[in-house]
């Protein structure tokens, strides 16, 4: 490649790679306290299960990675928590559909309301 090609690379992972966009951001204190610093002017945590911007996070991969899908990614995500009977993971996921399309996440979350 020449200096000033502007030709655009493209990774692509490797066959069988799980996506970063399918892994919930760790909810373990001293691995969080890792991965960021501690700031005095940090958001106040009022008793949310999850941190919004986590959860906006995850849902921007999500949907960097499944584009206008991103919200029914979410949504089959929350349904096999449920199969595995992971409820966290279940409340996580709806968050996560939430953030992308709250009319489909009240649905959701109605059905798997309804499915137990």
């Amino acid at each position: 490649m020449k200096v000033g090609d502007r030709s655009m690379l493209r990774f692509a992972p490797r066959y069988g790679m799980i996506s970063p966009c399918l892994v919930r951001p760790s909810r373990n204190p001293r691995r969080r306290a890792i991965e960021r610093a501690v700031n005095d002017n940090a958001p106040q945590q009022d008793g949310a299960l999850f941190d919004a911007d986590g959860v906006l996070a995850a849902a921007l991969r999500l949907f960097a990675a499944h584009g206008i899908c991103a919200a029914e990614r979410a949504c089959e995500a929350a349904e096999i928590a449920k199969a595995t009977g992971d409820a966290e993971g279940v409340v996580w996921w709806i968050e996560v559909c939430r953030a992308l399309d709250r009319r489909m996440a009240r649905e959701a979350s109605r059905k798997l309301a309804r499915a137990r």
